[in-house]
């Protein structure tokens, strides 16, 4: 590998030279793309310092480069994948030279791995006669397939521009030369729009089209009818298309549909083509969402259907919806939840759920929290635990949205048991599933990774993963997702009719985690409107419901029904509480949901105290339903520190000493696109004397290094009182003074917050000249100086202006009308 700039010349020098010499050859049909990258490619790259050949001889996972092997079918995979630090900087998609870099398809192929992944930003397309490198951060078009282009030369150029290409070296990259060559332009900012952003928006108007189309032609449908239809249409759809470019079912099934009826003229019903469609899959997968339903009886257009379908395959589209991961797909998914379909006489709206409109609409957890999170709760409650073990462990999210914690735990209880069996190759019995005859629990990838078998991967669902949400439509997409998840890896067709997925209608329940069914006994007459809406939940119940699960006798994929939430509460409750629990204020409750307001006060410690926000519920109910020895974690505001209304939910977690760990952020924002201060809570069932505390004030070093302040706090520091940890000399002066007999609030009369504009920008104005009677001040709004009358302003001041031995005045003024 070359370790200099004059290094990569020279060896530059003689690759040139090699393919010049028999250039008629190598531009021939007869030159392979696979000896292309042998001859050329790998060279080239090893030349610009990276460890193609992974001579160090790292694990797979730790590899610098992650290189396709050229024999067999990578179109569902860039041909590189070139890493620093276990993190994608770029893609290299190879051709044959033979091939024209300038055709659209190889273009827009290239630039799709990477702008699916809304990770990688850079790709690279050559056959070493040729190298074009793409801004791969904008959304591909194939009306404009150069847009984004930033470098193209040919093989002839290359010596003239080994500085420019010097730039993709390892040692280069390491520095931040990609990012560098980015353009800055309002222009291409414009045209970044990132692939949740795109596959959300065309989601969306999916929605909206169906909901026009099946009210127009079924006027009978309900409006939660009418919401069910759409979505189960919608998942089914995409379900099936990244089952198709995951290789697990034939491929152009619903392209197929489309191109039919539009030969035949439209003489045909797509939609009637769809259904046998989804009784087939049915047949071979078992999942929830193909099972029966009214959304096989309804009426719709085709062209509806061909409109949707034409968008969902190239070249109309530019998703590749085997790069796209679940976890992604979970976060447009959340977004999508905000909104429900209303019908109106004789039109039909897509509107934001009130309660969404109030919280500032809907943040999707960042997977970084997710990992941390189920590796602190699950990844400790498995620890040095059998899968035989592990089939007994329960994890809950008690309101899942789209399943990204149920998703996030799935993968940790992946990873282990691939880890497991490999280091227990002694124990990785061949099992006698019917449909995987001789399969290991642990299969090998063509890339020298492992994945666990769908079969173990199902027992899984069906043993460990538990979801509650009061919406129909997350209930149903977390189990599609947890179904993705199962079958992700996968890249070849599975045995038809064997019913791989196992139900999970009594894992993944719709209710409402914070209300039981005796909330029906108390004498308050409930409509069938309102009985929906509070949609009560019963723990203790039999099955899902209070409906007892079928016993699973003869069940087709070889397991038993699941235990019901009942027998994981009698059985003493959850080993992992997990999640994000809505941050919702109840003054805004009020508007939609009155009664359950006043239902928290009476039956939860947590909601006693004035105007609390239902996280602190969650908080409570989560903590309820562990079990001896199990775990919560959850991010959540951390204003229940010092807030009035977290003082019953201080007192409760103090009076157990079930805190854990703490991961304070600050002001440090976590959520893209919205401002909230959150922390990391964890709590243990059993009491525990101390806890540990991390202060992050650098949200990137904590992410990429771990660095936060960090130590052990005795449990008698966190008591109903406020919470102000303090870590080093400061905590040693704080409970210095927490020793003092006499506090400020025994000698002040009242304390009480100063005034609140709302909106400073427009009330603070800064004093340019006093007077008696008028006074001149600067408004930052009108941009000018102001005339005020003196006696409908004060002067303002902040807590920045009150010092130890003086109040320094701020030079600022606020209009305060008499």
């Amino acid at each position: 590998m070359a370790s200099s700039l004059a290094e990569f010349e020279n060896d530059l020098q003689k690759l040139i030279a090699k393919f010049e010499n028999d250039k008629a050859y190598y531009l021939s049909k007869d030159y392979s793309e696979a000896q292309a990258r042998v001859d050329f490619i790998d060279p080239f790259f090893r030349a610009l310092g990276w460890d193609v050949e992974n001579q160090a001889g790292l694990p797979h996972h730790e590899r610098e480069v992650l290189v396709e092997k050229g024999d067999i079918d990578t179109d569902g995979r860039p041909d590189y994948n070139f890493r620093i630090s276990g993190r994608t900087r770029f893609f290299v998609e190879a051709k044959t030279p033979s091939e024209r870099l300038d055709d659209t398809r190889h273009i827009i192929q290239a630039k799709t791995y990477a702008w699916n992944t809304k990770s990688v930003f850079f790709v690279i397309l050559t056959d070493f006669e040729e190298l074009r490198f793409y801004d791969a951060s904008i959304k591909p078009d194939e009306r404009r397939p150069d847009e984004g282009l930033l470098l193209k030369l040919r093989y002839t150029e290359y010596l003239k521009n080994v500085e420019k290409l010097w730039e993709f070296s390892r040692e280069r990259v390491a520095a931040g030369s990609l990012e560098a060559m980015l353009p800055r332009d309002r222009r291409t900012q414009r045209l970044r729009i990132p692939v949740d952003q795109a596959f959300l928006d065309e989601m969306t108007g999916w929605r909206a089209a169906l909901a026009r189309n099946i009210y127009k032609n079924n006027r009978n449908l309900t409006a939660k009818q009418l919401n069910e239809v759409v979505q189960r249409l919608l998942d089914r759809i995409v379900f099936i298309r990244i089952a198709e470019d995951r290789n697990i079912i034939r491929k152009y099934q619903l392209r197929e549909a489309k191109e039919d009826w539009e030969a035949r003229g439209g003489k045909f019903h797509i939609f009637e083509w769809l259904n046998d469609l989804f009784h087939r899959v049915n047949e071979d997968f078992n999942g929830e969402i193909f099972k029966p339903h009214l959304s096989e009886e309804i009426k719709i257009d085709s062209e509806v259907l061909a409109g949707i379908i034409e968008r969902l395959y190239p070249p109309k589209s530019p998703y590749r919806f085997d790069v796209i991961g679940v976890e992604l797909l979970g976060s447009i998914y959340e977004r999508y939840l905000g909104s429900t379909i209303r019908p109106k006489a004789t039109r039909v709206f897509v509107e934001e759920k009130p309660e969404v409109r109030k919280a500032g609409g809907v943040y999707y957890t960042p997977q970084y929290i997710v990992d941390y999170i189920v590796k602190n709760t699950v990844g400790k409650i498995i620890e040095g635990k059998t899968p035989k073990q592990i089939e007994k462990i329960r994890i809950l999210d008690p309101a899942c949205g789209s399943g990204s914690f149920l998703i996030g735990a799935f993968q940790c209880l992946i990873d282990y048991h691939v880890k497991w069996y490999l280091a227990h190759p002694e124990q990785e019995v061949r099992h006698a599933h019917p449909s995987l005859d001789f399969m290991r629990e642990v299969q090998p990838n063509p890339d020298g990774s492992h994945r666990l078998s769908v079969y173990r991967k199902a027992k899984i669902l069906r043993n460990n993963l538990f979801g509650v949400d009061i919406d129909p439509q997350a209930v149903e997409i977390t189990m599609m997702s947890l179904y993705l998840k199962a079958l992700e890896g996968e890249r070849s067709q599975l045995p038809p009719k064997q019913h791989l997925l196992p139900e999970l209608k009594y894992n993944i329940i719709c209710g409402n985690s914070l209300i039981g069914p005796d909330i029906y006994d108390q004498g308050t007459l409930f409509g069938d409107a309102e009985r929906d809406r509070i949609n009560a939940f019963d723990w203790y119940a039999a099955g899902s419901a209070g409906v007892s699960p079928a016993s699973g006798k003869g069940r087709r994929d070889g397991g038993a029904t699941p235990p019901s939430f009942g027998d994981i509460m009698h059985d003493g409750g959850f080993d992992c509480v997990v999640g994000n629990p809505p941050y919702v204020r109840i003054q805004h409750m009020k508007e939609w949901a009155p009664f359950e307001v006043e239902h928290y006060k009476e039956r939860y410690k947590s909601a006693s105290s004035g105007n609390y926000d239902i996280y602190v519920v969650f908080v409570e109910k989560g903590l309820s339903v562990l079990r001896k020895g199990g775990k919560l974690g959850y991010i959540l505001p951390h204003k229940f520190f010092n807030a009035k209304y977290g003082k019953p939910l201080r007192g409760l977690i103090a009076e157990g000493t079930h805190l854990s760990e703490v991961v304070h952020f600050g002001d440090q924002q976590v959520f893209d696109g919205a401002t909230n201060y959150t922390c990391l809570l964890f709590l243990q069932k059993d009491a525990k004397d101390k806890f540990e505390f991390w202060k992050v004030d650098d949200l990137e070093a904590w992410r990429a290094e771990g660095k936060a302040t960090a130590g052990a706090i005795p449990a008698s520091r966190a008591t109903p009182s406020e919470w102000n940890f303090v870590l080093g000399s400061g905590s040693e002066l704080l409970e210095k003074l927490s020793q003092f007999p006499v506090k400020l609030a025994d000698l002040a009369e009242r304390i009480a917050q100063g005034i609140r504009t709302s909106a400073n920008e427009v009330y603070v104005l800064d004093l340019v000249s006093g007077g008696n009677r008028i006074i001149t001040a600067h408004s930052e709004v009108l941009r000018r100086d102001v005339k005020l009358e003196r006696r409908v302003v004060s002067l303002f001041l902040q807590g920045r202006e009150i010092r130890r031995y003086a109040v320094v005045p701020s030079g600022k003024v606020v209009r305060a009308y008499p």
